[in-house]
């Protein structure tokens, strides 16, 4: 039996409006955030949400009650769809530079510079954090223990930007152009594996950051 999940990104925290990195900070919605998440349960309400699986963290968890709230859906926290430990970096004001890879980074203060070949090593552990590729694994496998122990045909996820990001590289050739706050893409689950149902237009385009990866990449391939 096919199954669809309804991924949608929390609303908007006073974190986002500052720039500054989540990381597993338990942060609620601001007042617009609030809004933006009520304007998605309006997008989804046509659509039959059986249950939704939310982050435990609480811009999630607000987001999954807001959507739930008219459609008396039961919501289920999963310790596994929170978003990407980010350590040190949890909290500040994250600037990618060019630079060599070992140079020392700076946490005094609020904007940290990191060298893109740091954050560009999927292995890379931020102190007191999680790799990237770990974290991507945490998601994935959280999805795929979703789907395979449940009856539920069409299941709602509220979880973070990086968890997004995660799910896109590991299920689509696409990147993540930056998904807005409260958005949300369809992947089904065909037994085996997901595959991207629609491509909102945030999804085609490409994220200043990965745009710089992907330029630093090409040129260590050059050389």
């Amino acid at each position: 039996m096919s199954k669809n999940l309804y991924i949608f990104r929390h609303g908007e925290t006073d974190f986002n409006v500052a720039n500054r990195a989540h990381g597993i900070i338990d942060i609620p919605l601001n007042k617009n955030g609030i809004a933006q998440a009520h304007a998605l349960a309006e997008q989804l309400s046509k659509v039959h949400l059986d249950v939704i699986y939310t982050s435990k963290l609480s811009r999630a968890k607000q987001t999954a009650q807001i959507v739930a709230e008219k459609r008396n859906t039961d919501i289920i926290v999963d310790d596994g769809l929170h978003e990407w430990n980010l350590g040190v970096f949890c909290g500040k004001v994250l600037h990618f530079i060019h630079a060599r890879k070992n140079k020392p980074i700076d946490l005094t203060s609020n904007d940290v510079y990191i060298p893109y070949l740091v954050m560009a090593d999927g292995d890379y552990v931020p102190q007191n954090g999680e790799s990237f590729n770990a974290f991507k694994k945490r998601i994935c496998d959280s999805l795929e223990n979703i789907v395979k122990n449940t009856d539920a045909e069409n299941i709602g996820i509220a979880t973070h930007g990086g968890a997004i990001r995660a799910i896109l590289t590991q299920y689509t050739n696409l990147s993540n152009g930056g998904m807005p706050n409260a958005g949300y893409f369809v992947l089904q689950w065909d037994g085996k594996t997901f595959n991207l149902v629609n491509k909102p237009d945030w999804l085609v385009k490409k994220h200043p950051l990965l745009l710089a990866l992907a330029f630093i990449k090409k040129m260590m391939r050059t050389k």
